[in-house]
This record gives C-alpha cells, structure tokens and sequence, in this order.
C-alpha cells in the first residue's frame, strides 16, 4: 500500500481536484535548519529525514495524478537523497550505503517515463504546438504522447503500491532516526561523524564546486553529453549548498545559489531536447506504415524546433557560466550565520532558501 504523507505536515501547493470536491497537494520540500556547532551525523539524520518527509509528501499526489509536479518533486527527492549518500559516503558503511542507492536508482528508474512524458507535454512540445498552428499531424503526436503518458503513470502507481516501495521508506526512516551507521557488529563508526558540520562543510562544497569547474572547462565547445555531466554536477553542489543553508549568511549564500539553479535549469532545456529525441524515435519505431509516417514529420518539426532555438539559448547560458565562475566561494570566509543558533535550531525546517530557488 501507498505510504499516504500524515496530516498536519505543510504543504506547499494546494490544486483542486477534479469537481473541486478535494484537494490534492504536492510539496516542495524542506530542508532542515541545522543549528550552529551541529555534528556531521546529526545533520545527516535531519536531511534524510527531511528528505524522506518530501518523498511521502508526493505519494498521493502522483498516485492520484492529481499534477505533473508530484512526479518531479518525488525525484528530486531521490536525488537528494542519493546525494546526500554520496557525500557522506566516505564516512558510511559501503555496504548500506550500496544498497540503498541501488533502491533509490529503482525507483527514480519506475518514476522516469511518467516525468519523461509529463514534460514532453506541457514544456517541449506547447512551443511547437503555438508556432505550427492546426498541423493536424502534431495533434496525432500529442494524442500519441499522452497514451504514452498514461503508461507511465500507471507504472508509477505500481511502483508506489509495491512491498519494495513501502520497505525502502520504511528502512531509509529508521536508518536516520537509529543512526544505523553504527554497526554493533561491524567496525567502529568513522570518527569524523562526531566532528562539527562547520569544520568539513568547507572541504566537502570545494570537492564539489571543483568538479563542476572540471567538467565545464571550455564551457562554450561542451557537446551535448559533457552538458549533461556538468549539470549533473551542478546540481550535487545545489544540493549539497541547500542541505547546509542555513550555516551561511543568506546574503552570501542567495546570489551564488540562484545562479547556480538558473544555470542548472537552462543547461536542463538541453537536456529535456535530447530526452525528446530519444521518446520520439522509440515512438515512431512502434509504428508502421502511414501512421509512422506522419509521426515522424511531427517528431521532425518538433526536433528541428527547438535545435533552431539553441543558439539563442547558448549566449545566456554563457553569461550565466561567467556569473557563476566569478562568484568567490561563500563557505570560504571564516564566519557562519548566527542566525542559526539555539533558537533558531528549535524550528524543524528552513523558511527557506530552497524554496526561493525551487
């Protein structure tokens, strides 16, 4: 059964639902405000619990279809759960490590067709729609696309009402509110655990911003796949500077973490054109005949559309590169915000800087 997300917890985005008899919500998610002088394990804990709370917060909205965001903000979800893995992985048993992002690679893999679909249909394919106005072969490819849609949902709902769903949110819960990083039967816990977040956070965001700097190196001749690398690295120091937000002087930390989003939003246009391609000839390839015919003409124009529009988006994409490259590292200078101290440690969630960039 679906884990349905318990009352009481806020969301974000109301939308009525269908005869306005309910409403269904999806939610953004919040991070935790870590208070001054916590230690790494705890702050651990606090983000994947806020993680997890994120996860289950979408349950019913996808399940339902009650909106296309539900499927995104679940996924993103698991990403930040994956990173958050990978960043303190060095510090974890590999072995648990290991085998909770193979569950989360599972279900971000049951989640894609429907998201895939969903932004086919209301990002890639409208623009298309506007510019070539009663071309009826594009009505048959969204007609096309949306049963495609359909399939993928209904893959998404299997996932959610499945025993390996409702055991990994289960486990990934007690994993953080256990700290079951401490095997009694295996060696000791890493040391660094106990250690102030204050005093790795800096080491942990120079890796990170360090292999974004790497991969976007001649940012200007990047091909497509080393785009798609970048924004992926990219969006590990996004996370990773949110799960430590509330550390930092939001004056210092706001105009580098917007940058770093727009940035990462543009270079996902990109990515969403080449998610496209790909959709588009898996589906062509099911058809025959005439029906194959005209889908093609319609994948044609709506390919040959936005490869038209790239060269408009690449000068702002490199403005955006020069803006983020200039910025001096904000974890760098020595003082943190004291805002987040005993007080501010009381509230449970960040009021929040990720949500001004969400």
């Amino acid at each position: 059964m679906v884990l349905m997300h318990p009352a009481g917890v806020p969301e974000e985005v109301q939308v009525p639902a269908a005869g306005g008899e309910s409403v269904r919500k999806f939610h953004k998610g919040n991070l935790p405000r870590l208070p001054r002088g916590v230690i790494l394990e705890d702050a651990l804990s606090r983000i994947v619990l806020a993680c997890v709370e994120h996860l289950r917060a979408n349950e019913e909205c996808v399940a339902t279809r009650a909106h296309i965001e539900g499927a995104h903000q679940m996924r993103v979800a698991i990403r930040r759960l994956r990173c958050c893995l990978a960043l303190f992985g060095d510090l974890l048993p590999a072995n648990q490590c290991q085998y909770l992002d193979g569950e989360l690679r599972w279900l971000l893999k049951e989640l894609a067709p429907a998201r895939d679909w969903d932004v086919f249909l209301d990002e890639t394919l409208p623009p298309v729609l506007r510019q070539f106005e009663g071309e009826a072969r594009l009505d048959e490819l969204r007609l096309q696309a949306q049963a495609k849609q359909d399939e993928g949902y209904t893959r998404a709902a299997t996932a959610l009402h499945a025993q390996r769903y409702t055991g990994l949110v289960m486990l990934l819960a007690a994993w953080a509110d256990g700290r079951s990083w401490h095997d009694p039967f295996g060696p000791p816990a890493h040391p660094s655990l106990a250690s102030k977040a204050t005093d790795a956070v800096s080491h942990l965001l120079d890796q990170l911003l360090a292999a974004v700097l790497n991969c976007g190196a001649d940012f200007a001749d990047l091909n497509a796949e080393q785009r798609h690398l970048l924004r992926i690295e990219i969006k590990k120091l996004r996370y990773a500077t949110e799960f430590f937000a509330s550390l930092f002087p939001r004056r210092r930390l706001n105009p580098f973490l917007v940058t770093l989003k727009t940035l990462q939003d543009g270079l996902g246009v990109e990515n969403d054109a080449a998610v496209a391609r790909r959709l588009l000839l898996r589906l062509t390839k099911e058809r025959n005949g005439r029906e194959r015919t005209r889908l093609a003409y319609a994948a044609g124009l709506v390919v040959g559309w936005h490869a038209h529009t790239a060269d408009s988006r690449q000068q702002h994409l490199d403005a955006l590169w020069a803006k983020l490259t200039a910025y001096p590292p904000f974890w760098r200078r020595a003082e943190v915000s004291t805002a987040a101290d005993s007080t501010a440690a009381d509230s449970t969630t960040v009021d929040s800087t990720a949500a001004a960039v969400a």
